[in-house]
């Protein structure tokens, strides 16, 4: 069965598995549901450190991201990569599959995902934002596909038939991460 806890917890207790995992991390804005979701994974960790900003990784990951963009949001038409810090997802439109929610929310989800090499860093989650570990199991891409959709049904009041459906889809470009692939 997957094992989820939070990121800062497993550090701490020095839980976070050598061998790999998943990190899921969330980003809420604090004045609408403008949201910037994280998922990265890894394996054979050589090291990990508090960092001022966040907990660092030296080993090599992938990533990939999930925005969430209210009906509101009065800079729809700039690029994602161009938006302000804190705002920015590093892909442009046309690398994005893109949904139209029912309550003209928009969920834009990579089509491929980004390898990092040699370090990364998992921000700091402050406020309402999180980072969760996911333990590698059997059954983890549905506890990540199932945590997504309850996420962003939630925390962002997407329609529930449209959060399930951008889970499948991020979970779709997650599968494409060639971490653990020879």
């Amino acid at each position: 069965m997957a094992k989820a806890i939070p990121l800062e917890k497993a550090y701490f207790t020095e839980t976070i598995p050598p061998n790999g995992g998943f990190i899921i991390s969330a980003f809420f804005d604090t004045s609408s549901t403008y949201t910037i979701y994280e998922i990265t994974a890894y394996s054979n960790l050589k090291d990990i450190y508090q960092a001022s900003d966040g907990i660092s990784f030296r080993t090599d990951g992938n990533r990939t991201h999930m925005l969430v963009e209210p009906p509101t949001y009065p800079q729809k038409s700039l690029e994602p990569t161009n938006r302000d810090a804190g705002k920015s997802i590093p892909y442009r439109f046309y690398e994005l599959e893109t949904f139209t929610c029912r309550k003209h929310e928009k969920v834009m989800i990579p089509k491929e995902p980004t390898m990092l090499h040699s370090y990364f860093t998992i921000q700091k989650a402050a406020g309402d934002s999180f980072a969760f570990l996911f333990y590698l199991s059997e059954d983890v891409y549905l506890a990540i596909k199932k945590f997504i959709a309850d996420s962003l049904y939630n925390d962002c009041n997407i329609d529930k038939r449209d959060a399930i459906e951008a889970s499948k889809t991020l979970l779709t470009t997650i599968k494409k991460f060639s971490i653990w692939k020879g």
